[in-house]
């Protein structure tokens, strides 16, 4: 993503370490998303367990959570809901190959999730939209 005339897009700086975890059942959606966060100043943890994922939600200050949609245990935003009743500040992101889909756009309204990316994603797009959804959870939080 470039902002006009060509100049780079600055993404905002975080003043604290944050945690994001993702939980997905494709491994090499994982590990796309590993290799594309790597350097991002956020601790990243990656997992094809739901059940793990909240594990995480339930026992670290989890600031941003990526949720699949389609997965064999349960639907993405079936876990979303989840990750709000546990950790209402925790920011919510799915991730889907239907991104205008009648049930995303349900669950939208329904505030399960703060964003919803396609699959596949723009790598560019993604790292502001996660830098900038730490970014204003701090300021909410500071306020």
């Amino acid at each position: 993503m470039n902002a006009p005339h060509g100049a780079p897009v600055v993404s905002p700086t975080l003043n604290r370490k944050h945690l994001v975890v993702c939980v997905d059942d494709d491994p090499s959606v994982l590990s796309a998303l590993r290799r594309l966060l790597r350097t991002e100043p956020y601790e990243f943890l990656s997992t094809e367990d739901p059940e793990a994922a909240m594990e995480l939600v339930r026992n670290r200050d989890v600031s941003l959570f990526i949720a699949d949609y389609r997965m064999p245990e349960m639907s993405g935003t079936g876990l979303l809901q989840l990750v709000k009743a546990s950790s209402p500040t925790t920011v919510r992101l799915l991730l889907t190959g239907y991104p205008r889909a009648t049930w995303v756009i349900q669950a939208e309204e329904r505030e399960l999730m703060h964003m919803v990316f396609g699959k596949p994603w723009d790598n560019d797009e993604l790292k502001l939209a996660i830098r900038k959804r730490l970014s204003e959870r701090e300021q909410s939080e500071s306020a």
